[in-house]
């Protein structure tokens, strides 16, 4: 699906998403498009090793790395749904005053484009 928030340029947004990639226009303009997991931020695209192979891997240094983005709102994109796994995930960060909200793909996408142009500062953990 394609979506596009042409009133931002000043920071990295998603142009559209589909099965297994998303299309990223940096802060310059220039696009990229995504078929690993990755962590998107306004202020840019981290590498996909800061991030573990799946959420089951999460880790406490990659929580509280998470927590020096100083996001006003951190999705999780996974596939999975709400299992007990996810639930333990959300407690995690929850322990360490983080809010972490789950959602499809598609969501996190018209989600993360919604904060931006609301001039907030969302953060997304992407596993395809």
């Amino acid at each position: 699906m394609k979506i596009s928030q042409e009133a931002i340029t000043d920071a990295f947004v998603i142009k559209s998403y589909g099965d297994g990639f998303l299309l990223i226009q940096s802060n310059d303009q220039t696009l990229q498009r995504i078929t690993n997991n990755c962590i998107l931020s306004p202020d840019g695209l981290f590498d996909p090793l800061e991030l573990p192979p799946s959420a089951d891997y999460l880790s406490d240094s990659l929580i509280e790395n998470v927590k020096g983005f100083n996001a006003d709102v951190v999705i999780m994109v996974t596939a999975e749904g709400i299992t007990p796994h996810v639930l333990q995930i959300i407690s995690l960060f929850s322990q360490r005053g983080i809010s972490l909200e789950t959602m499809s793909l598609g969501a996190a996408c018209r989600t993360y484009n919604l904060l931006l142009n609301e001039g907030r500062k969302p953060l997304v953990l992407i596993y395809f």
